[in-house]
């Protein structure tokens, strides 16, 4: 053979090389029954990522690959296919998320400009009769050309000769791929999704001397993702993972609507609690079992159940503030001196908040990192029948941290304040201006109306750089001018706290 038949021959080679590139490459499908498992891991953002693992049966060479069942809310840029026993063996050259799902409107709309069936059925004899008509327009109805007039809304059943090839009864994630080699290879698709939300709420029962409470905690999670995940191993993500949000892709909106007539709840007292783990810098929660998570569906899952949890109850009064009651200072002269007698009133007897309060610790039955959510308190009356007290909401409380939740407010513990007498002392010279000196005096009266005496707290923001110059009882600094007092009023009887403050008034 001459140099200039081998020529030839390399030419034609490459010429049926790119023709073979430049067919209709084949299509591979893979559906739900190739799934060999599926994990998630749902952030409370409102993001979740989706682990999912199929046995496909691929061919060598350049072909697509259709992976339906996927989240219609899937965030495509995020998508990972890889072989997992050889990741060199399978390159993605393309990929393209289909969320143009059928519906009746949907497929209405593809036909706009192309014709349809209109079947139309007689009321009498009940035979059906159909005429050619053309779709003009979907927009806020139906316009239809039928021969030679124009109809509005759909006179009958809307037959079509066939489903759009972009139009798809399932999310499908389209991929164009070459594989190095053929034969049933183990994949895994990777991909953060949108549509998956979860939250914390935890239900707390208070016994009858309000020292002890039974916590238990779920995970209440809604899948709106318009896929459904069979036999899922759940995990759950507390904390503040940072997220981008990217306003020039489109967001595609569910077609459905959410429908919750599949909710379930997974609460059983048998059920294995979540196991917690501290990751990075945020908190993960693993259900030790495998569930299946419907289309459209929220479901409850057991977080945690602990008994014998120790509390406290706290009434807490807290003053209007050092900056709400300086106005009421009066200043006889410029240099500050003099005193006044007046004694203000400072409204009606106050209820105080009721709180209880917990360490999350294992000394009180916890110990374990508690995500945000919403507690709501509970307790039996004298007829054993369940009484909701109030409800508040805590933030992600890390182990061996405090909580405090807010039920309400005391009906029968009261107090009432009083300022006794302002004395203004000579200022002193400050940087830019003098600063005036000034003692007062308050007293604050506790009443209790209950057979039993309660325990109060009460905090006063005092100027940051002031000092209490003596107090009926012991006091405490909570740092930045907060100031702490707590004792117990008896019962059907009043606790009187009088205490003065020497402040600098800049």
């Amino acid at each position: 053979m001459n140099i200039h038949s081998c020529v030839s021959v390399a030419l034609l080679a490459s010429v049926f090389s790119s023709a073979s590139y430049a067919r209709e490459p084949k299509t591979l499908k893979s559906q739900l029954k190739d799934q060999t498992s599926v994990s998630l891991t749902v952030y409370s953002n409102g993001r979740s990522m989706i682990r999912e693992r199929r046995k496909i049966k691929l061919d060598k060479g350049v072909f697509a690959l259709e992976f339906q069942d996927v989240s219609s809310r899937m965030l495509s840029e995020t998508a990972q296919l890889r072989n997992v026993k050889s990741p060199r063996d399978l390159v993605v050259l393309e990929q393209n998320l289909e969320f143009d799902l059928l519906s009746p409107a949907k497929l209405l709309e593809k036909f706009v400009g192309r014709s349809v069936s209109v079947v139309r059925t007689h009321p009498t004899n009940g035979l059906d009769s159909s005429e050619t008509a053309e779709v003009l327009s979907t927009q806020n109805g139906v316009v239809l050309k039928v021969k030679d007039r124009i109809e509005t809304g759909v006179p009958g059943r809307i037959v079509f000769p066939e489903v759009p090839e972009n139009l798809r009864a399932e999310p499908t994630l389209s991929l164009l791929v070459e594989s190095d080699k053929g034969g049933v290879q183990d994949l895994e698709l990777n991909y953060l999704s949108e549509g998956l939300t979860w939250k914390a709420d935890y239900i707390a029962n208070l016994n009858s001397t309000d020292d002890r409470l039974e916590l238990t905690g779920f995970v209440t999670l809604t899948n709106q993702s318009g896929t459904s995940f069979s036999n899922a191993q759940l995990q759950f993500m507390a904390g503040q993972v940072q997220t981008v949000q990217n306003n020039n892709r489109y967001k595609m909106k569910l077609r459905r609507s959410a429908d919750f007539s599949n909710d379930s709840a997974e609460m059983s007292a048998g059920v294995p609690q979540m196991q917690g783990e501290s990751f990075f810098e945020y908190h993960l929660y693993t259900l030790p079992r495998q569930t299946t998570l419907l289309s459209n569906q929220t479901k409850q899952l057991t977080l945690l159940q602990a008994s014998e949890v120790k509390v406290r109850k706290e009434i807490l009064f807290k003053s209007s503030g050092y900056y709400d009651i300086s106005d009421n200072f009066i200043f006889e002269d410029d240099r500050g001196e003099g005193e006044s007698a007046d004694s203000i009133e400072l409204g009606k007897p106050v209820q105080g908040g009721v709180f209880i309060a917990f360490e999350n610790n294992k000394v009180s039955g916890l110990g374990s990192a508690l995500p945000a959510g919403i507690v709501r308190v509970y307790k039996r009356d004298s007829a054993t029948l369940s009484q909701f007290l109030g409800e508040d909401r805590i933030s992600h409380v890390p182990e061996n941290e405090s909580v405090r939740v807010r039920l309400g407010s005391s009906f029968d513990v009261t107090a009432r304040k009083k300022r006794l007498k302002i004395k203004n002392l000579p200022s002193i010279r400050g940087m830019r201006k003098d600063i005036r000196i000034v003692e007062y005096t308050e007293r604050i009266t506790f009443k209790n109306a209950k057979d039993a005496e309660q325990k109060i707290i009460y905090r006063d923001s005092l100027p940051a750089d002031s000092e209490v110059l003596k107090s009926s009882f012991k006091h405490k600094s909570l740092g930045n001018g907060n100031t702490e007092w707590s004792a117990q009023v008896p019962a059907k009887g009043k606790l009187v706290l009088e205490y003065t403050v020497r402040a600098k008034l800049d």
